[in-house]
């Protein structure tokens, strides 16, 4: 007999291991699941676990890094990703909600096309939250941990390249001479920090942390900085989680009002074709990247430096 075994033997070979799978994680009624790849995105899914909690309805986080929930009190419980479960926990009428805020544009398929709203409002949305909810991710630190990551007074931290990503897009791309420029604007008056993979350009710093940080590591930088700069995607959203001013690179893929936060200066160039979405093409070589100055991303983060310490304002919408 050849082919495939039968479905119901399948089940039964699987019946073990979900077994262990149930008696340690549990059985959750509702859970979140972004995928193995999100790095971003679940660092994202924090804004919906806190505002679930705080309706008194807590969700489960099913991530690939635990290490973004660390001390968090929002998740339900937090729950590695294994795609059997999953499917037995539909199977038994558990909810595992996807909230995938953005879908590829049908015809084509380099182009995002993003909600009329903030990202984070629509995660909530497809979630099934209403009411006011807050714009911002979280990431709950140690003191210890903090203290490690404030390495210099006056301390800005910079980021070069995401294409080190899991999913790189060319479009995101300032340039390494754009952000080698702007750190030499401020290296006269503040001690600079480097973070990100160890692949990306480097950059004229005091401290190159080039690879050598993990994620809560990062992070910890990222709160002992007067103020970061960066590109659109994780490290914009981990600066916004534990309250680092951020001047963040946008160009024209998305709008301020989509994908940034109202904390930070966002640079936005509204050239005819913005929003494009696209990913990784562009026929106009990237034309509103190039509207974008060092100086005025090096005033950006000069003027965010000198803001009092403490948490970051926090912008609200109302969700019908």
């Amino acid at each position: 007999m050849s082919g495939r075994r039968p479905r119901w033997i399948r089940l039964a070979a699987r019946g073990p291991r979900l077994a262990v799978q149930f008696a340690r994680w549990g059985f959750p009624r509702r859970a979140l699941l972004f995928g193995p790849h999100s790095l971003g995105d679940d660092l994202l899914c924090s804004a919906v676990l806190h505002e679930a909690r705080r309706r008194g309805a807590p969700l489960a986080m099913m991530t690939a890094r635990p290490e973004l929930f660390a001390g968090s009190p929002d998740p339900e419980r937090v729950i590695p990703i294994d795609d059997h479960y999953v499917a037995a926990l539909r199977r038994l009428g558990a909810r595992v909600i996807q909230p995938y805020y953005a879908s590829a544009a049908p015809a084509e398929p380099d182009r995002d096309l993003f909600p009329d709203q903030h990202i984070i409002a629509e995660m909530c949305r497809l979630s099934g939250l209403h009411g006011r909810v807050e714009l911002r991710p979280r990431l709950y630190l140690t003191p210890a941990e903090r203290a490690r990551g404030a390495l210099h007074p006056r301390q800005i931290a910079l980021h070069s390249s995401a294409a080190a990503a899991v999913l790189p897009f060319a479009n995101k791309e300032w340039g390494a001479g754009r952000f080698a420029a702007t750190a030499r604007l401020l290296s006269p008056e503040f001690r600079l920090v480097q973070i990100g993979s160890a692949g990306d350009p480097a950059l004229p710093v005091d401290t190159d942390l080039r690879g050598r940080t993990g994620l809560r590591e990062t992070a910890a930088v990222l709160a002992g900085s007067a103020a970061f700069i960066g590109l659109e995607g994780f490290l914009g959203h981990l600066a916004r989680a534990v309250d680092c001013p951020a001047a963040i690179v946008l160009g024209g893929r998305a709008r301020p009002a989509t994908v940034g936060y109202a904390a930070n200066r966002n640079f936005y160039a509204p050239v005819p074709c913005a929003p494009c979405g696209l990913r990784s093409t562009c026929g106009h070589g990237l034309a509103c990247m190039a509207r974008i100055s060092p100086e005025e991303v090096a005033a950006a983060a000069r003027e965010l430096a000198g803001r009092d310490p403490g948490p970051l304002p926090v912008e609200t919408v109302e969700l019908p």
